[in-house]
Formats: C-alpha cells, structure tokens, sequence
C-alpha cells in the first residue's frame, strides 16, 4: 500500500473596490491508483470540506472503503467514496487515510493532510481623496498601486508567524516579479502601464523551514477619475458629506462657492497645489480662461432676476496622459433660499 500526502492550506481575501480573487492548491496524484480531492481549494478554519476518493484503476464502486481521521477509523462500508471533514484551526493539521479493498482482495490507498490559513489583500492606490474621506478610490488608469499582503500562517504551536519572517513570491501574469519578492517582502508597488488592460497578481507565502504555505491569486482592473463637486460654505467649510448632484439653486444667500474634487488622478495633494493637472473651467459653453488655476468657482445671482448656467469642468493630468474627466452641473437662480437639488441631472 502506498500512502502520498499533500498540504492543502485556506486562502480568504480582503477585497477592495477594482479586484477580485481565486485561491488555489496543489491537486495530489497518487500512483498507488486512489486519489483524493477536496471539495473548495480555499478552506478556512471549521469549514466543512467534502473530499472524495476516485480510482481508474479499480472498480471504487464495489469496493468496500475504510476512512480514517488522525488514527481513527470514522467511515467503513462498501461504496464509501466520499467523507465530510471539519477545517482544523489555524496551525493545526488533519491527517486522512483512505484504504480501498476490492472483492478480489487488492487494496489501494492513499492519504491527505489538510491544515488551514489564509491571506488577507490590502490595495492601496496614490489616487486622491480629499482630507478626512473615510472611503476608498477604485484603481486609476496610470496610479500606483501598492497591494499588501497580511498571512495567517501558524506553527505547530498554534502561534502565527510574523509576516516579515515569512518568505513572500510575487507574480504579474504569472511571472515572478524577482525585485519585489524575497524574505519579508510583504508589499508589492506596481505603475499603470500606458497601454491599460487588467492583470493577475499572485503571491506564495511560506515560512523558512517550509513547513507550509499559502497562494492567493487576484485580477486587478483599472478605471477613470471622476469628478465631483461640494458646496463650500462660509460658516461650514467644505459639506463634504453632500455631494452636488445635478443642479443647486442660488436664491436670497445670492453666492455660493462649489467646490471641484479630482478623485482618483495620481499626484495631488490635499492641498491641489499640483502643477501637473490642468483645470478648464467652462460656463455656458463659454470658455473661462481666468478660471484655470482656481479649484472652485463662485456662483451669484443676479439681482432682481431669474435663469440658469451651466457649469462644466475638465481636468487632465499633463504628466499621465490617461488620466482626465469632464463633469459639470446647472445653477439655478431665483428668490428661493439656496439649496442643492439631489435629484435633478445634468
């Protein structure tokens, strides 16, 4: 009887807006002719995992099949080609035995060693937010990206290694990314190519003894900047926690001051004193070349009377030539108290 054993180890991810992720494992091929296979790749601690025994050998079928759960015969009966397990904790392992004895009396076995563990992923991108923003920005076309991963790996004991003594392989479209990988290399930092398209990242992780490991694979996509814009009171400040829609109506406060936020474009800082983006300001289609350098736009209404404008503003970014975005809205003016129209369109 010939016994093969793999280590099969739990992958789970923290996701973020612009990825997504497929964990796999090693797939164990036994030349005694029974092989067993698990029913998810990906199993975390206390998941119940189906794994079935399968031969081309031998007729399974008929065959009277005994499993056994560190030590200790748990299923025995003929047919019995599938067994339902619990994931041990992190740290711990599972050692399954299967032996197979066929009616003429040849046996076949095989066996399979099941822990746990995971990967945790953290994309961060240098796209701006502006100060105190509690969200995230999805990926930019040309941002830099860095992905952080945070293992959980545990030893015998139980007790989970320091990620910066565990030993990290990165790979881009399945090549290895050699500058970026090695011991402690916990973070990867990657440059939007010119031409954008999504890609895989993947990285390996084990401990230097060997003892384990764990594969976490993840697709990132990129997208546009956007721009949004807030009303930026005299008494309040920035109402970050409002964004203008579609329209704001100037009635008796007769100015009000809104505010454009470049989300997204790389380079900027909270203070939008960057050189490389370019603001073009438009009203009624008309252009407002004294507006380049301003960040928001002051609206009046005129005395005594009533009508609209539409505002419009574009902002490229001269040193990344992928990043840009056109967004606008309508002033509306009249003798009604200011307010911003949240259901209205522009």
């Amino acid at each position: 009887m010939f016994i093969f054993a793999f280590c099969l180890l739990a992958l789970r991810s923290l996701g973020g807006g612009g990825f997504t992720l497929t964990a796999f494992a090693q797939i164990p091929i036994s030349s005694s002719g029974l092989e067993l296979s698990a029913s998810t790749n990906n199993p975390v601690p206390n998941q119940k995992i189906t794994v079935t025994a399968r031969s081309y050998s031998i007729d399974i079928n008929s065959a009277k099949i005994s499993w056994t759960v560190n030590g200790k015969v748990t299923q025995n009966a003929v047919g019995a080609t599938t067994i339902e397990i619990t994931a041990p904790a992190i740290g711990k392992k599972i050692t399954l035995e299967v032996v197979a004895t066929t009616p003429e009396g040849r046996m076949v076995g095989s066996s399979l060693v099941l822990g746990s563990g995971s990967i945790d992923l953290i994309l961060e991108t240098d796209g701006y937010v502006p100060p105190f923003f509690k969200g995230k920005v999805a990926p930019v076309y040309q941002n830099s990206i860095k992905i952080i991963a945070i293992p959980h790996l545990a030893n015998v004991s139980g007790v989970e290694y320091d990620p910066k003594t565990l030993i990290y392989e990165w790979k881009k479209n399945s090549r290895v990314v050699e500058n970026q990988s090695g011991y402690g290399k916990q973070s990867i930092t990657l440059v939007g190519d010119i031409v954008p398209r999504p890609y895989d990242i993947s990285v390996t992780i084990w401990p230097r003894d060997d003892s384990s490991s764990a594969q976490v694979y993840s697709e990132v996509s990129v997208g546009n900047p956007y721009i949004t814009f807030y009303v930026d009171d005299p008494l309040y400040g920035k109402l970050f926690n409002i964004a203008l829609q579609g329209s704001i109506r100037i009635g008796t406060q007769k100015e009000v001051t809104v505010l454009a936020v470049p989300f997204g474009f790389s380079g900027v800082g909270n203070s939008l004193g960057n050189n490389d983006l370019s603001w073009a300001w438009a009203i009624n289609n008309l252009s407002r070349a004294e507006l380049s350098s301003n960040r928001s736009v002051i609206l009046r209404a005129p005395e005594g009377s009533s009508g609209s404008s539409n505002i419009q503003l574009n902002i490229k970014n001269t040193d990344k030539i992928l990043q840009g975005s056109t967004a606008g809205f309508s002033a509306i003016f009249s003798n009604k108290t200011a307010s911003i129209d949240e259901t209205a369109t522009f």
